[in-house]
Parts: C-alpha cells; structure tokens; sequence
C-alpha cells in the first residue's frame, strides 16, 4: 500500500518536472544567453555557427540553475493537483498524514540535488572553459588584445607548482617570460626567456632565447643553461592567460579549494571565492528545499493550473534570489562567515516550507 502510494505521487511529480525544465530552460536561456550572443552576430558579426556553439557550452551553466526550479513547480502542480481532486483530504481520511505524504517528495528533491551536484562537478566547468576558450580565440583571431603583466600560479595537489609571469602578450606570443619552479614549497629552477609561443598542436609552450638557473637547497645558484629555444608543458595555454583571475564556474569544487588556499598563501583576501566555494554545494541542494516548500504551498493553492503554478513558481525563485544576494553581499562584508551567507538562502526557504506543512497539517 505504501509503495503503491509513493509511486503513484512520484509518477504525478515525473510529468511537471519535466515540464518545468523545458518551460525554464527556454525562458532563461533566452534571457541569459541567446539575446547576447544575437547581438554579438548582428553588430560585431560573430559567425552564427560560432554563437551556436558558445550558445550549446553555456547551456549546463543555466541547468544549474533550472533543477531547483522545475523540482518547485513540480512539487506544487502535483499537490495542487492532489488537493482540487480531493485525494488528499482521501489519504489523510484513510490515516495518512501530509508528513508521509512528503516521502516521494523529499526523495525526488535529494535525487535531483545529488544529479546537479554532479552535473555541476563533471560537466559545467569543462563547458564554461570551452566557451570562454572558443570565444577568446574568436575575439583574438580577429584583433588580437595586447596585454601587460601576465602573472598565474599554478598548483599540483594543493601545493605550488609553478609561477608563470609575462612583461606583455598578445595573441599565442609571450615577451619577456618568466617561469619560476618549486619543489615541496622550495624554489629549485628558474627560466626566463625573450619569447614564448604557444605550440597548438602540441599543447606546449615554446620559449626562445633564455636562460635556465638551477637553485640548490639553500636557494643558490648552481648552474645556467642558455638556450635558443625549449619546450615546457604547462597546463594553461592563451585563453587561461587572457582571463587573468580563475573564474569559479570554470572550477571543480576540489579545484576552487586549491585556489583559494594558492590565494591565502599570496596575501589575498578570499571570502569572495569561500562564498563562491559554499555556493557550488548549496544550490545544487536549493532542489530539496523547494520540493519541501513546493508541495505545501501546493496543497495551500486554490488552483493548480499550469500558468498559475509557473507564475508562482517564478514569484518564489525570484524572492529566494533576493535572499540570496542579499546574504552573499552581508557574507563579503564579512558580517556573517562565508559557508553561513551560502547556506542561509536554503535554510530559510526550509524553514518557511516547513512552517506551511506544519500549518496544512493543523487543519
């Protein structure tokens, strides 16, 4: 009888689940992306099937966004449903209280956070950065951007691997390079050279006309090669350089960490990017809190149509985004700790959902 009952709720959840990611995904893609990227082929003459492909990388982005949202609509059109046919006045009459009748609900909620959690780690990074490296190979392709002071780290397992510093770049080409080596902490090579090139094909950079310094233990030299031309294979090639900062939607969870802690060792100020860090948790989660907020605001609705449920659905997302900003912005102002100013948002959408159920559940 029990399973009966939560198959069948979470067969009536299935259908406006996947009604609100189409219905989400087409309004915020539209907002968010496609408008731009229109605009970029009309006036700065994009080719359309660049625009397209940068369009189809920033989807995931979004997705992210969209499963919270369709987990609230589904949530509320279900139980709106369930309430203006009287089943659930039915299931109550029969000694099932709403608190049961949430079991289906909570696990679709944790289902679609867990999916987002992981579809945010595997693949939003990898599209971010593919967009971000297409666009920039457009953009300097075309009109290459010169740029002075070149200067990122680069970590292995958490500890520094490498200082890549340039006096200019433009384009594939480096002037004045310097690249510093560290061994457990301690600087053991330095290179520098006139030039470095970008080898496409080989996902290497190319230095020409420099000099190796090799350091002993206690930070001397103890030896210098002169060269005309080396190859070094570090990881960031033209696109990551042109970016200077890492962006945080370009990063794992795991990798964010490591940048952060980079961070910390240069004297730099990281709360943004402990926000950000919390953030990557905390919203994939926004699905379970808004499937327990959706199905007694459901229940509580007078009418559960399609239009009215979307409408109200929208009404919430754009509160709980108020919340959201405002608790991210007292978080940099360090009024409150940065994991707190992430998670505050959910919890307060928790508690109010929870309030509602406690409330139907009186009556």
């Amino acid at each position: 009888m029990i399973k009966i009952l939560d198959r069948y709720i979470f067969r009536e959840l299935i259908e406006p689940f996947l009604f609100g990611l189409g219905a989400f995904t087409a309004i915020l893609s539209a907002s968010m992306v496609l408008f731009e990227l229109v605009r970029a082929v009309i006036l700065r003459g994009m080719p359309f099937i660049i625009a397209m492909q940068i369009f189809v990388y920033k989807l995931p982005s979004i997705i992210v966004y969209i499963f919270p949202m369709a987990t609230l609509l589904a949530a509320l059109l279900a139980f709106g449903r369930l309430s203006n046919d009287s089943e659930i006045v039915a299931f109550r009459a029969s000694g099932i209280s709403l608190y049961r009748l949430m079991v289906p609900v909570l696990f679709l909620g944790l289902l679609v956070s867990f999916t987002n959690l992981a579809f945010s780690e595997i693949v939003v990074p990898e599209a971010n950065k593919a967009a971000k490296n297409l666009l920039i190979e457009t953009t300097t392709t075309r009109s290459p951007k010169i740029q002075k002071n070149i200067f990122v780290p680069e970590l292995k397992n958490g500890e520094l691997k490498r200082i890549f510093y340039a006096e200019t770049m433009q384009g594939n080409s480096m002037q004045d390079v310097i690249v510093q080596e560290f061994s457990e902490g301690k600087l053991t090579q330095i290179l520098t050279a006139k030039e470095g090139i970008w080898d496409r094909e080989k996902n290497k950079w190319v230095f020409k006309d420099g000099i190796i310094y090799l350091l002993s233990d206690t930070g001397e030299y103890k030896h210098l090669i002169k060269f005309k031309e080396q190859s070094v294979a570090i990881k960031y090639s033209p696109a990551d350089f042109a970016v200077g900062d890492r962006n945080p939607d370009e990063m794992t969870i795991s990798g964010l960490r490591n940048y952060i802690s980079l961070k910390q060792k240069m004297g730099v100020d990281v709360t943004d990017y402990k926000i950000q860090l919390n953030m990557k948790m905390a919203l994939p989660f926004a699905s379970l809190v808004f499937a327990l907020l959706g199905a007694p605001l459901g229940i509580t609705s007078r009418r559960a149509s399609s239009s009215l449920g979307l409408g109200l659905s929208i009404l919430v997302i754009f509160f709980y985004y108020i919340v959201t900003f405002i608790s991210m912005s007292i978080g940099e102002l360090k009024i409150v700790p940065p994991g707190f100013s992430a998670w505050l948002p959910n919890i307060i959408t928790a508690s109010v959902g929870w309030y509602i159920l406690y409330k139907a559940s009186t009556r």
